[in-house]
């Protein structure tokens, strides 16, 4: 089951509304909750959050969402974007994009999900910092794989031509970061080769 990782005050400052908040309480909510949640608000509602013990609630006005919160412990997303110190390398997106979107690609082991597997772009950094996709063969430990949709995906939410690719270890996550802010960037998981 998905579960939705954004704060309900999260969803409310990006509706534009404002936030009073007593005690900070992290839960985790099934998306299909969420997004009730979500649809409750508006520009010029009050809203009124309770969570009590393992149920939550939201109220405006006369409509309500309420449901259990799940009983999981909410992720530590601070230690993926506390990356080791790595290497960075600036890309011009819309040529990287070209090399990722025609390189070499690599299949994935089968996921269980769906039992398929993935296209992989194996990228690696020269010590000039041009940043490359590796041909088939090209095995050296240094080299980072990652879901090439995935990689699209993030080029294309970082909305500029121009991108700082962030390399740590081959099993840290690969960060995707704007040139003109430190604040917003993607990351991606490595995925192991299989060797």
């Amino acid at each position: 089951m998905e579960s939705e990782m954004r704060s309900i005050g999260e969803m409310a400052r990006d509706s534009g509304l404002s936030v009073s908040a007593g005690p900070r309480v992290q839960i985790i909510v099934p998306s299909p909750l969420a997004d009730a949640m979500r649809a409750l608000l508006s520009d010029d509602a009050s809203v009124q959050l309770t969570v009590d013990g393992d149920r939550v609630a939201l109220e405006t006005g006369d409509r309500q969402a309420a449901g259990q919160c799940l009983d999981h412990d909410f992720p530590d997303y601070r230690r993926l974007v506390r990356l080791p110190a790595g290497r960075r390398a600036l890309v011009d997106v819309p040529a990287f994009r070209e090399m990722v979107e025609t390189g070499p690609v690599r299949a994935s082991e089968v996921r269980e999900q769906d039992g398929v597997p993935c296209d992989l772009s194996v990228l690696k950094v020269a010590a000039d910092g041009v940043v490359t996709v590796c041909e088939d063969g090209d095995d050296d430990q240094d080299h980072i794989a990652v879901n090439r949709e995935f990689l699209l995906h993030a080029l294309a939410a970082g909305a500029r031509d121009q991108l700082i690719l962030e390399f740590g270890a081959p099993t840290a996550p690969l960060a995707i970061r704007r040139t003109d802010t430190e604040d917003t960037f993607s990351i991606l998981m490595p995925v192991r080769l299989e060797n």
